[in-house]
């Protein structure tokens, strides 16, 4: 409760109001009922009207308490970073199996536990599959054991549930009590040790979840955590980041820290370190902007090397990767369509010169090209219900007489698209010798529609519409049903799946070596993850995992090609990981010069729509 005492500044009152409005739960006009969390997640404000405006604080004994928390924090930061290692790899072995747990770390992992023990909280940065659940659940073992924390909460991507779970029986002795939260009207039983919700349930629920973690001594993990990268400008990183306050421990995981540059760490940060992440990361990293310079790379990697572990690829030993790039020419008819689409799009750019406006259409404009250059009936369609939020995109607009509208009711009839020809090839060849292969697409539509074609080979589906085990109602397809099919029913040749439903948290390694990508965006933390379902600890010697990427010649799957290679690039400088780059693209980097910096995915648009026909 902030009360307004007599005689203080009205502009002071009216910051501190502005500041702390997403977190007021009540009070009138000379008192603000706030959440504590959200106070605490302002106290630049509060600074600011200290210093601005000339106003005194009078803070009441809790939360004196949660300040000097915070403050002890930043001792015990400071004191991590400089202190020199502590107990052995050795010592650590023996306290593990005295503290129930059961499962053998490997080298690397009993590694990367030492140096995340050794910090208040801590980051897991290595890449998918090498074993950060475990390595995470080994961490709350010994807190637990240490009287530091009593209950761990996880979020996480559904799909990602069923490993914890599997995981946490196999690791942990006794057995522990794992809940899955639903949602708001979910029951969430008092003896549970490990609570598992995602991004979404945090946000639409998020009283009872920060009750949860402030009863008993929480622990919480960010399982993918470059989803909050948004931070405060997101519904799901604003209230990750204010649960970081009533956390007795907090710990971040995700193979793909900053997919689009320095920027995606700060929201990272800011969790596990709130209100102390400007004084660990460089100002230059908070221009999102510059987030792939050189030098901002480098002075972020700098910065923040003492705070996180990763595995590299290079560590895991795993057997290589073989990329197939297909380059193809679009059919007479679909060239004919996206070209007029392309120059449809050229012309009403030019013509535009309110920049919000034109900001607003890009991402729109992507999706009809992306369409275009892979099957140019989905543009009839618009997005499906189960898309990605973010591409959620109406039909295309046709008055039925322009030429683009003709050559759309001829394509149907007369052409079919190049991608779905030789998708159908490649699984027919790997049926034929009793392999699985799995397709990725962005769009749902493409997913459905590939399913028809590709039918005599039983493929398995998933994507936002396949729903979860928990809580989905009887009788119906999940998509731990789909996965089960795909792994195991020597019927089912493909699984069809999007990288926003199944890009993260699904183990296919064992089962699948040969992925396809009918379509790619510019997200490359999605294309990233999806690699890693198939190329990540457990190969067998020898196993060569195969990445076969369909692109149409001079069309936007080009210019999303160039854009992922320098993502890439600029995550492998961030995180000191070299070999990155020649595991996750077609041919290694031959010039390591090669700045890269580019131009932001937007620019890469515009230069698009405003090159010469």
């Amino acid at each position: 409760m902030l009360e307004q005492r007599e005689g203080v500044n009205t502009g002071a009152w009216a910051r501190l109001q502005e500041a702390l409005s997403r977190g007021v739960v009540g009070g009138s006009l000379q008192r603000l009922d706030v959440r504590a969390d959200v106070f605490l997640a302002e106290l630049g404000a509060v600074r600011e009207v200290r210093s601005l405006f000339g106003q005194a604080f009078e803070f009441g004994p809790t939360l004196k308490e949660q300040l000097r928390s915070l403050a002890q924090d930043r001792k015990a930061r400071d004191l991590a970073i400089s202190s020199p290692p502590g107990l052995s790899t050795e010592g650590l072995e023996k306290e593990l199996l005295e503290a129930g747990f059961k499962r053998t770390l490997k080298p690397f992992q009993l590694e990367n536990l030492a140096t995340i023990l050794r910090l208040p909280h801590g980051a897991d940065f290595s890449v998918p599959g090498a074993g950060k659940t475990t390595v995470a659940l080994a961490n709350f073992a010994l807190n637990r054991s240490r009287g530091r924390v009593d209950q761990l909460l996880v979020v996480a991507p559904i799909a990602a549930f069923q490993a914890w779970k599997e995981d946490s029986a196999v690791c942990l002795a006794p057995i522990p009590s794992v809940a899955v939260h639903t949602g708001p009207r979910a029951f969430i039983p008092e003896e549970t040790d490990i609570l598992l919700t995602n991004y979404n349930r945090v946000a639409s629920d998020y009283d009872r979840i920060r009750e949860f973690v402030s009863l008993r001594t929480t622990q919480v993990v960010l399982d993918e955590a470059h989803r909050i990268k948004k931070g405060e400008q997101g519904v799901h990183g604003r209230a990750v980041l204010d649960l970081a306050y009533a956390a007795s421990r907090r710990d971040v995981l995700t193979g793909t820290p900053a997919p689009q540059g320095a920027y995606d760490l700060v929201a990272p940060v800011r969790f596990l370190y709130p209100g102390q992440d400007q004084q660990i990361l460089p100002a230059s990293a908070y221009l999102e902007r510059d987030g792939r310079d050189p030098d901002v790379l480098q002075a972020t990697s700098a910065a923040i090397s003492r705070y996180f572990v990763r595995t590299p690829k290079s560590r895991l030993e795993l057997p290589p990767t073989d990329f197939t790039v297909v380059t193809e020419p679009l059919g007479p008819i679909q060239q004919s369509i996206y070209d007029a689409l392309l120059g449809k799009y050229r012309g009403e750019f030019a013509l535009d010169k309110d920049e919000r406006r034109r900001f607003d259409r890009l991402g729109r404009i992507m999706m009809y090209l992306l369409e275009a250059a892979t099957n140019p009936m989905l543009l009839v369609s618009g997005s499906d219900e189960y898309d990605q939020q973010g591409f959620v995109h109406p039909p295309l607009e046709l008055r039925g007489d322009e030429p683009i509208a003709q050559l759309l009711q001829q394509y149907r009839e007369h052409e079919t698209p190049w991608k779905y020809q030789r998708v159908a090839e490649i699984v027919r060849e790997a049926a034929s010798r009793n392999e699985k292969v799995l397709v990725w697409s962005t769009f749902v539509r493409n997913l459905k529609i590939l399913a028809h074609h590709l039918e005599e080979f039983r493929p398995a589906i998933v994507h936002g519409g396949v729903p979860p085990e928990d809580g989905a109602p009887s009788g119906v397809i999940t998509r731990e049903a789909e996965l089960d099919r795909f792994r195991n029913d020597p019927e089912c040749s493909v699984l069809l799946a999007n990288p926003a439903a199944c890009g993260e948290g699904v183990s296919l390694h064992h089962w699948c070596h040969h992925a396809v990508y009918l379509d790619r965006t510019f997200n490359a933390g999605h294309y990233l993850q999806s690699q890693d379902r198939i190329h990540r600890l457990g190969l067998n010697e020898g196993t060569i995992t195969n990445f076969t990427l369909l692109i149409s010649r001079g069309t936007i799957d080009e210019a999303v090609e160039g854009r992922l290679r320098e993502k890439i690039v600029a995550l492998s400088q961030l995180m000191d990981d070299p070999g990155l780059v020649q595991v996750a693209l077609p041919e290694p980097d031959t010039d390591g010069s090669d700045s890269a910096v580019g131009s932001d995915d937007v620019s890469a648009m515009v230069s698009l729509l405003t090159a010469d026909g």
